[in-house]
């Protein structure tokens, strides 16, 4: 009696070994390497993502540059992995070392971003060596400048705009202190408590006044030349215009302060009189007008009419009444200063004094 063979079905076997190989490599790590790879990460990376546990946290965000950089470092900290996602990616070469840097310290990913983004290596070295928790404030003016956030933050007086505008001016410092010195001339340039003339500083092509003046009067001539169009433009409204002083030298200014000093005293000359130097007359860009035939100057028709036009030729009224806190003088309703037709009707529009105009873009 033959003895029966054992028949093995083979193939069902063989189909049911290689579907559990499959499931427990696409199950662990092989499909979560793909799922990496398909987000953009390199194969290498995807493996080390998934070598770290971080896997479930990398595939619940888009890909990120920044955090590829970063992990593929030696910068790399996982108690920051998520903010990693939320930081803008930037090329140069401090990058991950300078973004972890501004997490320790307490900045935020928005922070960060901004920071990255003005691209400003001032900036750059002073939030990476300082947290200011109300940054963005200050960043937020195009006009603030980063080599003056110590003065802002020392000065701050509740309104970031006003803040920045008045120690870009230099009001958080003493009057006269540490002046810039200018020694060529511009028609924009500012002369204030905080912006002097050098001592021999001379305008450029001094001419004398011939219409709406008396006796010797000059201007540089850009300004002579504007004053002569306003003049034109007076006496065609029926006015009388005249002028009281126009340019003066450093020596002149000199003498003057000494007179106003010697007889008004200090105070006097603190609030009405510039120091030597100091003096916009002395750029040949300022004149203090007058009405020929009435007076007080701010009661006459002549004033009014300046207010209202002198702008058209180029002027402004540079120490109106009300802006004492930034222009550092008392109001004088008699000097005008020359700055082109551009910046006049600006500050005109804005009812602004020239110090916030300089502040602000300059």
């Amino acid at each position: 009696m033959k003895k029966k063979k054992l028949k093995i079905k083979i193939k069902p076997l063989i189909i049911l070994i290689i579907f559990l190989i499959l499931f427990l490599l696409l199950k662990n790590p092989v499909s979560s390497i793909i799922s990496l790879n398909r987000k953009g990460y390199d194969f290498k990376t995807s493996y080390n993502i998934y070598k770290a546990g971080i896997k479930n946290t990398v595939l619940d965000n888009e890909y990120s540059k920044t955090f590829d950089s970063v992990f593929n470092s030696d910068s790399y900290k996982e108690e920051y992995l998520n903010d990693y996602f939320k930081i803008e990616y930037y090329e140069y070469d401090e990058f991950n070392k300078y973004i972890n840097n501004w997490l320790s310290l307490g900045y935020k990913t928005n922070d960060i971003n901004v920071i990255n983004k003005k691209n400003n290596s001032l900036l750059f070295d002073y939030t990476n060596q300082k947290f200011v928790s109300d940054l963005l404030k200050y960043l937020e003016y195009d006009f603030a400048k980063i080599d003056k956030l110590d003065r802002y933050i020392s000065y701050f007086n509740g309104d970031y705009r006003d803040t920045i505008i008045k120690v870009n001016i230099g009001l958080d410092k003493e009057y006269y202190k540490d002046a810039n010195i200018i020694k060529e001339f511009s028609t924009d340039l500012i002369v204030n408590k905080y912006n002097a003339l050098d001592k021999d500083f001379v305008p450029e092509k001094l001419t004398r006044l011939t219409k709406c003046s008396e006796g010797e009067e000059y201007l540089a001539e850009v300004a002579k030349e504007a004053y002569d169009l306003l003049c034109e433009a007076s006496i065609s409204a029926g006015l009388k215009l005249g002028v009281t002083s126009s340019y003066r030298s450093y020596a002149s200014q000199e003498k003057l302060y000494n007179s106003y000093l010697k007889n008004n005293g200090q105070d006097y000359v603190n609030k009405y009189v510039a120091t030597p130097g100091f003096s916009e007359h002395q750029t040949g860009l300022a004149l203090d007008v007058k009405s020929t035939v009435s007076s007080p100057f701010k009661t006459t028709k002549e004033y009014k009419w300046m207010i209202e036009n002198s702008y058209k030729y180029g002027f402004i009224l540079r120490f109106p009444e009300g802006k004492e806190n930034y222009t550092g003088y008392n109001p004088e309703a008699w000097h005008f200063r020359y700055v082109g037709k551009d910046i006049a009707e600006y500050i005109f529009n804005n009812n602004i004094t020239y110090e916030e105009y300089y502040a602000i873009y300059k």
